[in-house]
């Protein structure tokens, strides 16, 4: 039995190469294999140790944790295994002999192996690219999973996990929606034909906008008319969304929303056309249906499921039947559309209530809304025409009363930075919305109580002449 082993322990310390000075064994050469096992599965280990309990508990984002964890890992890796050789009695010299030989002739065989781990080492320092990014190549386009030494790992949406070299990332041009963070705006073409109402897509497409869920009102939606091609007007809503990775979602969604609006204002999606010239017109002038019996199934009309929808009246014509509208030529309207869009109320439905932000003003285009000032307990009803929430918005104050509507109510909610400008645009409307406020001289005292409580007005001069304070603080807020 001694004797067999000491033949194996001899077999595996007998040299069987010679370079220069060095002799290689098996058995240095089963070393060194079991110490680099030994070092591959501590640097997994200490990447995930590393990864989730030390970076994990710091607060750190996932790609940020991922990169400092391989590049710590492979570095204490590196330093062990080193040290394990020299443990081991292993001449590290012999080792730089034996890489060297074959360093010149493996090389051109490992040319794209070495480019890839060059190509990693790049990605984890630069950190242009992390885990949990969401990418788009020519592709593929999902969110990166991991990010190795040799090649990165990207799942798609269809959840298939895509090997991709380093070096492919590195060369080629990629779209990195996630890398400052995961907003992002979505655009959605939409083509209609000629014979279309501009300012009427264009309502449409915010109301569109503002019905789907997933846009966020972070920045305002916008519509613009960028082509006016060979057979249809080409528009682009353009939209804030806070998931940029579910793009694809929320252009889904738009696109329902889109085409079912368009059908209840009776718009049609372009298409390509086709002029048909007739040689002999005459005779098709002179002829009957009789004439073609045959094709009796050719000339019934085609019926259309458009007329099994209410068409909505327009937003634009809503505004003409108010009195500081009336003059406005469409290109103003125009304008007006794509600072709001339309709100509408069932009956006792609250609009906003008392103590909420003032981040809206109301045009009310058809219907009523009323409110009720706990000083007097008088309601006061508010009718097509007027507006309502201009107190909070104009003044920076929370809201001072709840409003409900009395009836079916369509409104025109327009956003704080729409109320800017549409002051800007329009002095008069700013000279009449100061107007209408000095007639509701209750709710005006009410907002002058709320203010002082903020210690945010002079009392002496706010009881002075409420209406001028008023006008000289929108002249300082809004640069009129």
């Amino acid at each position: 039995m001694l004797n067999a082993l000491e033949k194996v322990q001899s077999f595996f310390a007998e040299p069987f190469l010679q370079l220069g000075n060095s002799a290689i064994s098996l058995g240095a050469i089963s070393q060194v294999l079991l110490i680099l096992l030994v070092v591959l599965l501590v640097a997994f280990g200490l990447k995930r140790f590393i990864s989730l309990q030390i970076l994990g508990r710091l607060g750190l984002r996932q790609g940020t944790r991922e990169s400092v964890a391989v590049i710590t890992s492979y570095a204490i890796a590196a330093l062990l295994c080193i040290v394990l050789l020299q443990a081991a009695g292993i001449n590290l010299a012999s080792l730089a002999v034996i890489a060297g030989s074959l360093g010149v002739g493996v090389g051109f065989g490992l040319q794209e192996i070495t480019k890839d781990f060059i190509s990693g080492l790049a990605l984890l320092l630069e950190r242009k690219l992390k885990v949990g990014d969401f990418v788009e190549t020519d592709e593929v386009s999902g969110y990166i999973d991991e990010i190795s030494l040799r090649s990165t790992v990207i799942r798609t949406i269809t959840q298939k996990h895509i090997v991709v070299p380093n070096s492919d990332l590195i060369s080629n041009r990629i779209t990195n929606w996630t890398y400052a963070n995961q907003k992002g705006w979505v655009i959605v073409p939409i083509s209609v034909t000629h014979e279309s109402d501009p300012i009427l897509v264009i309502e449409i497409l915010l109301d569109s906008a503002y019905m789907e869920e997933t846009v966020s009102l972070e920045q305002p939606p916008e519509v613009y008319l960028f082509n006016i091609g060979e057979n249809s007007l080409d528009f682009k809503l353009v939209v804030w969304i806070n998931r940029i990775d579910l793009k694809y979602v929320t252009e889904s969604s738009l696109h329902f929303i889109i085409l079912q609006n368009l059908k209840q204002h009776g718009l049609r999606l372009a298409s390509p056309r086709l002029d048909v010239w007739q040689r002999n017109p005459s005779v098709v002038i002179a002829s009957t249906p009789k004439d073609y019996s045959q094709d009796a199934d050719l000339q019934r009309s085609v019926g259309s499921d458009l007329d099994n929808f209410a068409k909505p009246v327009a937003i634009r014509d809503l505004l003409k039947q108010i009195p500081f509208f009336q003059q406005c030529t469409d290109l103003e309207l125009r304008k007006l559309v794509e600072i709001g869009h339309r709100k509408r109320l069932e009956t006792s439905e609250v609009l906003y209530r008392e103590g909420e932000p003032g981040d809206a003003f109301y045009i009310i285009l058809c219907g009523s809304v009323g409110y009720t000032l706990p000083a007097t307990q008088q309601t006061t009803i508010v009718k097509a025409g007027q507006f309502v929430g201009e107190f909070s918005l104009m003044l920076g104050v929370p809201r001072t009363v709840t409003i409900k509507a009395v009836e079916e109510t369509t409104l025109f909610k327009i956003s704080p930075q729409g109320f800017k400008k549409l002051l800007q645009d329009q002095p008069h409307l700013y000279n009449l919305i100061v107007a209408e406020m000095g007639r509701h001289e209750e709710e005006l005292s009410q907002q002058g109580r709320q203010l002082r409580a903020l210690g945010l007005i002079n009392s002496e001069e706010y009881n002075r002449n409420p209406i001028d304070w008023v006008r000289q603080h929108l002249e300082r807020l809004f640069g009129l």
